[in-house]
């Protein structure tokens, strides 16, 4: 099984981004999604015990780093134990050979940036392991401060967008570009955080803070309820703004790249306009604490971001315009 073929069964909408890059950066940058999705699939798993878990994650970026083959046959062990989820998680696990071999064929300035990525986000996933209470004790944690869920967003999303943006410097400084790249990724990881709150409620996660909740006098246990949702919606409102507020980076990133790199352009633009539909629908929904509250941009608005991109993918004008107007929209709707 080739890397986009794994990237198509985990990631929809990346993939479609991901074919249009560049060869050079296409491998880098599938490997160092799926390298990173690897630890999350053990991560999350309830077929392992979070001890297992934690030890597995803290030791995952060594494995890509030194291969050692009884590291490695150390790891395929547990992940063998994984026999139930989704299918498409365990043929990722399955192939993790697969993914080291072509982490392998990269440069070492690739692959020092897919270790520090990697290495970034397990730092996020233990931390996730050991101040959660395991799903099975029917317990729920909150994150305590605005800063931790922020500081969790730059593990999760600003390190993949430092990550995304290094490598298409390719070895050059670029500051501005830089920081662009991680306010975009910590606004993605927001994105997850909000649309997943119910199903990281039922496995005694939230990453919405305590502070946040004392202010409109909820407790983090109030959410499992779905009347909270009333008291609740101001705190989603105040989280939508600040991911909105990180995407208003992106015009700034967008035209730093090359006009005649159409394919890197749309990698950029495609998850930015998809972000701000999914932070339209969480702010529409009607209540995100139903069973049942799944928020997917349907695919007639994915494919036809993707085939307007001509229009705005060579107009850095264009895109600019866009992104401010599905802002400013979304802004007044949380007010």
């Amino acid at each position: 099984m080739a890397l986009k073929s794994l990237l198509k069964k985990n990631a929809r909408t990346l993939y479609f981004s991901a074919r249009l890059l560049p060869r050079p950066l296409r491998r880098a940058f599938l490997c160092a999604y799926l390298l990173c999705r690897t630890a999350d699939t053990v991560a999350d798993t309830s077929l392992l015990p979070a001890s297992l878990r934690e030890g597995l994650i803290k030791d995952y970026p060594e494995l890509i780093k030194k291969q050692k083959k009884e590291t490695i046959l150390r790891f395929q062990k547990e992940f063998s134990k994984i026999t139930e989820g989704p299918e498409n998680e365990r043929a990722l696990l399955s192939h993790l050979e697969l993914c080291l071999k072509e982490f392998n064929l990269l440069n070492k300035h690739q692959k020092d940036l897919i270790f520090d990525v990697v290495t970034a986000v397990c730092r996020a996933m233990s931390w996730d392991l050991s101040f959660f209470p395991s799903p099975e004790s029917g317990l729920l944690k909150a994150v305590f401060s605005a800063q931790d869920t922020k500081k969790y967003c730059e593990y999760m999303g600003g390190a993949p967008g430092e990550f995304w943006a290094k490598l298409m410097l390719k070895g050059k400084k670029n500051i501005r570009f830089i920081d662009d790249a991680k306010s975009i990724g910590c606004a993605l990881q927001i994105t997850n955080i909000l649309r997943d709150l119910r199903a990281d409620l039922k496995i005694g996660r939230c990453y919405l803070p305590v502070t946040d909740l004392t202010e409109v006098r909820l407790l983090p246990q109030d959410l499992l309820e779905p009347k909270s949702y009333r008291r609740l919606k101001p705190v989603i409102c105040d989280w939508v703004r600040w991911g909105v507020d990180n995407l208003l980076r992106a015009p700034s990133f967008f035209e730093q790249i090359s006009k005649f790199n159409f394919g890197a352009r749309c990698a950029v633009a495609w998850p930015v306009l998809w972000s701000l539909d999914t932070f339209l629908l969480l702010i529409k929904s009607r209540n995100l604490l139903e069973e049942g509250a799944v928020l997917k941009i349907p695919k007639r608005r994915i494919y036809l971001t993707m085939l307007a991109s001509p229009l705005y993918c060579f107009s850095n004008r264009i895109f600019t315009e866009i992104v401010k107007r599905r802002a400013q929209k979304i802004k007044q709707i949380t007010q």
